[in-house]
């Protein structure tokens, strides 16, 4: 089995953590080694002992073959690759494998994650519609995670000026959340890219998303904030963007509204405030 067939495998171990796998990829690297026996990967996982039991039970039972060959027909891309995208690489807890519909290039280009609250405001609704022509035109990929509100938005707005999107979901590819009157989540697929580090045929998980969001902020060179209330996925993202040491940046708001109570508190923190779609362009020429 070559190396990117064992991370792909790993997927499907039950009760592998996101950072099991890890410590098993970081392993593996570190010891230019292509695989591992089973016991290894318990091991170097740290998996606790009653998960111990039920994967081992797993493993032995075999019936997994089945599910294994219906994942090597899917489209992935592994750490090990060459084509994985390097900011995300040098991220603690990458993913090891990414499942993927789409124009993969569009990772190498660059990429400016949006996100925002479920229950946007017109005014955060309205700055985000007039700034997104902008930015596409100006070459830049938006990403966000294809939740209701600024998240869908900024899909949606960057796909009618006809500029490139990156989703990145908190279910499998084949499933599609949360459910809308149209085909959005077939839309970016086909014009833009649609990544997910989750089995195909796997739903939605609360845990899922602010796992998610680490992808989104990993991937981007700079993390923009339109709306977010005090305690929000938004804000998971911005904080894991500022681990990540990527520039983020917020939209101010009014203080006496819920939805901007979270941007304004990551100014205060640090943050830049973002006054004009200028700001967003100029700060790429740092990267490129």
């Amino acid at each position: 089995m070559a190396q990117r067939d064992f991370l792909l495998w790993l997927l499907m171990v039950p009760g592998l953590s996101i950072k099991g796998r890890y410590r098993i990829w970081i392993y593996l690297r570190d010891n230019k080694l292509l695989k591992l026996p089973w016991q290894q990967i318990l091991i170097i996982s740290k998996m606790r002992q009653p998960k111990r039991d039920a994967a081992t039970f797993w493993f032995k039972q075999t019936k997994w073959q089945v599910d294994w060959q219906r994942l090597r027909k899917q489209k992935f891309i592994a750490i090990c690759d060459k084509e994985y995208p390097i900011y995300l690489y040098e991220c603690i807890d990458a993913p090891i494998c990414l499942f993927y519909k789409g124009d993969l290039s569009l990772l190498s280009q660059p990429l400016v994650a949006i996100v925002g609250s479920r229950q946007a405001t017109k005014y955060g609704q309205g700055v985000l519609s007039s700034w997104i022509p902008d930015l596409a035109g100006a070459g830049l990929v938006t990403v966000s995670g294809l939740a209701a509100g600024i998240d869908e938005l900024t899909h949606r707005e960057t796909l009618k000026v006809k500029g490139k999107t990156v989703a990145v979901t908190g279910t499998g590819l084949d499933k599609i959340y949360p459910k809308r009157s149209d085909q959005l989540q077939d839309i970016i697929a086909h014009e833009g890219l649609l990544l997910s580090e989750y089995l195909p045929w796997q739903g939605p998980k609360r845990q899922h998303f602010p796992a998610r969001n680490r992808i989104i902020s990993g991937l981007s060179q700079v993390c923009l904030v339109i709306e977010a209330k005090k305690r929000s996925g938004s804000l998971i993202t911005a904080m894991l963007a500022l681990d990540q040491n990527r520039t983020v940046m917020a939209l101010p708001g009014r203080v006496d509204v819920p939805t901007s109570r979270g941007t304004n508190e990551l100014i205060l923190a640090g943050a830049i405030p973002v006054l004009s779609v200028e700001q967003i362009i100029l700060e790429f020429a740092n990267f490129y």
